[in-house]
């Protein structure tokens, strides 16, 4: 097959958006198929950071469909795929097209789900969103995913949450499917030497965007609880994008010392973070999938987590992680119930590991290549 991917996320292999189109580029290009990839910097935006900001928010559809209908022009592409709706003016205009390629919409989640829970905490009191977020930003990137859905052939889901919203709503026709995102190869290769021994340094570890989405707010109350019962833990931050004064102003004074905020992060040294952490933090609201999650337990980590993406899916409270509801109470009772019991702790870390470990990238790649395939097929059938 001959692919075109359309990402509108900057060109990071790192990235969680970023690096699922880079893995499969990858894998699909050494099985013998032909693969196009471009990224936001491919687009045409304004270079100037605010109006490319503006852009981004705005207008990413527009920019992107008009790139990526300058790279379909007279190139017998059999598949294009972009996400969350981004390319739904090009799929129109191609739609009516004799001989066109294949149509794919992917989810790496619903933005109505993450919307909600966004305005959700606003209403709780514990964020506040820019008012630009709430009436225009916010609801078009939900209408894009509407759009992506309606203009696609094939809407490509990360979780039964949005494959059963899609379901319900979906148009006659139309194709849908669910293929989970799969951990870095690297990571899993990294992942299979012995954990690093710190003497007994009590470690937690959050890695991820610091929004209330992700939980984020809970954090600083739930650490608070946590070193109240055991003093000598230690937070590391990750994946933030943030500096440290930014940071540990949200937590109390005592706490502050004992947190570490780290700037960027290799694979190489995400590995690293991962071998020698104690318990994970992901207690997010609204996942597509939560890669982060499946990372860390592929390591043998013990984690805490919301209900949401790949820990409400694939995994089971008590068993292969430790289900919090979102509240800074209920985060810290799991971490000082794992903490206070190294026995839960490494059997819930292996039962997890065991799981996060099936999720490796021929398997990603089988379901990307068989619905290719299969709904390509269908699309022919009918000319």
């Amino acid at each position: 097959m001959r692919i075109l991917f359309l990402s509108h996320s900057p060109d990071d292999e790192n990235g969680g958006a970023s690096r699922i189109y880079h893995m499969l580029t990858a894998e699909l290009r050494a099985r013998g198929h032909s693969v196009d990839l471009f990224h936001m910097e491919s687009m045409g935006l304004p270079q100037n950071r605010r109006a490319q900001l503006a852009a981004q928010r705005l207008a990413m559809p527009s920019y992107l469909s008009r790139f990526g209908a300058r790279q379909v022009e007279g190139k017998n592409y059999d598949v294009v795929m972009s996400s969350s709706g981004m390319a739904a003016p090009l799929f129109a205009q191609l739609r009516s097209k004799a001989n066109r390629p294949l149509l794919v919409n992917h989810l790496h989640g619903l933005t109505v789900y993450d919307h909600l829970a966004a305005v959700t905490q606003e209403i709780l009191g514990y964020s506040l969103r820019r008012r630009l977020y709430k009436r225009l930003s916010g609801p078009l990137q939900c209408r894009w995913d509407d759009r992506g859905i309606q203009t696609g052939d094939l809407t490509i889901v990360q979780n039964l949450r949005d494959l059963a919203w899609i379901r319900d709503h979906r148009l006659s026709g139309h194709a849908l499917t669910m293929i989970p995102a799969a951990v870095h190869p690297s990571l899993i290769e990294a992942s299979k030497g012995a954990r690093i021994d710190r003497d007994g340094t009590i470690e937690l570890l959050w890695f991820a965007s610091w929004e209330p989405r992700k939980g984020a707010q809970y954090l600083p109350g739930a650490f608070r609880q946590i070193r109240s019962r055991y003093p000598d833990v230690r937070l590391t931050i990750g994946g933030t994008g943030m500096k440290p004064a930014q940071l540990l102003p949200e937590f109390a004074p005592e706490d502050r010392k004992s947190i570490g905020v780290l700037g960027r992060v290799s694979v190489a040294e995400q590995a690293v973070l991962f071998k020698r952490a104690t318990i994970f933090l992901f207690p997010s609201l609204s996942e597509g999938f939560g890669l982060a999650l499946a990372e860390a337990m592929c390591f043998g980590m013990p984690a805490v987590s919301g209900a949401t993406g790949f820990a409400s899916d694939f995994l089971q409270n008590g068993r292969d992680v430790m289900i919090a509801p979102p509240s800074s109470e209920h985060i810290a009772r799991a971490v000082i119930a794992l903490l206070g019991d190294s026995a839960e702790r490494a059997r819930i870390a292996a039962n997890g590991e065991e799981v996060a470990r099936t999720f490796d990238l021929a398997r990603m790649a089988d379901s990307y290549e068989a619905g290719f395939a299969e709904a390509l097929a269908d699309l022919r059938s009918t000319r």
